[in-house]
């Protein structure tokens, strides 16, 4: 039966249960694999979706360097040992990243402002074309965006920015040490108008994509 693999940790964590799912831990290498024995690829439902988070949490508890499994992550064991070969590396190093660290993130708010279509901006110099180039690339900021994350910025080991969509201008994914979350949740204040901090959680946003 295939492999529903949750998360990659340094460490074997053995077989335990999690409400109702049994929880298996193989180690190919350096890497240890938690995964499920299941034959399928479960639903994308909201019920699926908060069990696995459950479950991740639960291993999260149990190891100090995890990184989350994409949902849906199901394979042979041949494809699995494969996979981890050719990505070892990657994998060690990002684990030692996450090692003793959680997942902080802000979702930033607001009206988003129209900008000129980068073909549009003629008669403009390279250096300033390539600057409005970046900008356009980085997801829009409100300046109480921007204050919260310039509050937090001390604390942060590492940063994700993806573009949001609609009222959702951009979401930002903190690796922060476990031991400087009170001060990070403290830095950022709240409740923030227009911004919406949570966590910690694993750090789902810096796991590499391996399959």
């Amino acid at each position: 039966m295939p492999l529903y693999v949750l998360a990659l940790t340094d460490s074997d964590l053995g077989t335990w249960t999690v409400g109702r799912r049994r929880l298996q831990s193989a180690a190919f290498g350096r890497i240890h694999v938690v995964y499920q024995r299941r034959s399928v690829v479960p639903p994308v439902t909201d019920e699926e979706l908060r069990a696995q988070h459950a479950v991740v949490l639960a291993i999260a508890e149990q190891a100090s360097a995890v990184l989350p499994a994409r949902y849906g992550s199901l394979l042979s064991k041949g494809e699995l040992a494969a996979a981890v070969r050719q990505h070892e590396n990657e994998i060690v190093a990002a684990l030692d990243r996450v090692r003793d660290h959680v997942q902080m993130t802000i979702r930033v708010l607001g009206t988003r402002a129209s900008r000129p279509p980068l073909q549009a901006l003629v008669g403009i110099s390279g250096t300033e074309y390539l600057q409005r180039a970046r900008r356009a690339a980085d997801p829009p900021m409100t300046p109480t965006g921007e204050r919260v994350l310039a509050a937090v910025r001390p604390l942060v080991a590492a940063e994700r920015r993806e573009h949001g969509a609609g009222g959702l201008l951009a979401t930002i994914y903190h690796l922060v040490d476990v031991h400087k979350v009170e001060r990070y949740t403290k830095a950022a204040g709240g409740p923030v108008p227009g911004v919406i901090v949570s966590g910690p959680w694993p750090p789902f946003a810096f796991s590499p994509q391996l399959w």
